[in-house]
Order: structure tokens, then C-alpha cells, then sequence
């Protein structure tokens, strides 16, 4: 964390502050959604497009909650103060990229690496169960 200054860290706490008050927020709205049930029934249309908008908010809630994780991980590890240092490599994680990513553990090119060790591994698995059909 020594690469960030302090005007640094704190520009990406903002960012990390204002994005969970965000999901927060969002999270309430869609739980609110997800729990509203119909006084009268309607029609099929109806019940499936509620049915629908149901589906949808705690789908998303899932998604908020994955990404709130990652957003309140990037703030203990700002407490810790090992942000801004990638997982994989040790390496300083440039501020840019911090910035568009706050939340990121990886460099791009730790990121890549790691990207690609999971193609070839799913490359691998979907070769295995090929020939396991046969």
C-alpha cells in the first residue's frame, strides 16, 4: 500500500464506501420485491410476470450480495493494508487500475494468468467428460 498516497486511498474508499451504500440500498429495494405478493391474483400473465420480476430481484440480490463481499473484503484489506497488492504476485496493483476496479486483488496480468489456467482447465474437463461418454 506504500505506491498509494493518501489522497489516493482515500478517493478509493470513497469509491468503496459510495458503491456499498449502493448495493445496500438495492438490496432492500429488490428484498422488498422479492416478498411482495399480489393481493389478487389476476390473470396467468400476470401471476408469470410477477413470477418474473420476483425471479429477477433475488437473482440479483445473489449478484449484490457476491459483489457487497468483495467490496467489504477491499476495505478490510485497506484496514489491513495489504490493498492494492495482488494476491498472485506480490506486485503493486497500479492506482489506475485500482480506480476502475477498486475492489480487484489481481494485476491485469496476474488476472490474465489466472484467466487462462481457467479456460485450459475447463478445456480439460470438457475434454475428460467427452470421452468418459463413450
Amino acid at each position: 500500500m506504500q505506491h498509494l498516497h493518501a489522497a489516493q486511498l482515500a478517493e478509493l474508499r470513497q469509491l468503496l464506501e459510495t458503491e456499498r451504500q449502493r448495493l445496500w440500498e438495492r438490496q432492500d429495494a429488490d428484498e422488498a420485491e422479492a416478498v411482495t405478493a399480489d393481493v389478487e391474483p389476476g390473470d396467468v400473465q400476470d401471476r408469470a410476470s410477477e413470477e418474473a420480476r420476483r425471479l429477477t430481484a433475488l437473482r440479483r440480490r445473489k449478484i449484490d450480495e457476491d459483489r457487497l463481499r468483495e467490496v467489504d473484503a477491499a476495505l478490510q484489506r485497506m484496514d489491513d493494508g495489504t490493498y492494492g497488492v495482488c494476491e498472485e504476485t506480490d506486485e503493486e496493483i497500479p492506482f489506475a487500475r485500482l480506480r476502475a476496479e477498486p475492489t480487484t486483488r489481481f494485476t491485469v496480468e496476474a488476472q490474465q494468468m489466472l484467466e487462462e489456467e481457467r479456460a485450459r482447465e475447463s478445456l480439460a474437463g470438457a475434454t475428460t467428460s467427452e470421452t468418459d461418454a463413450y
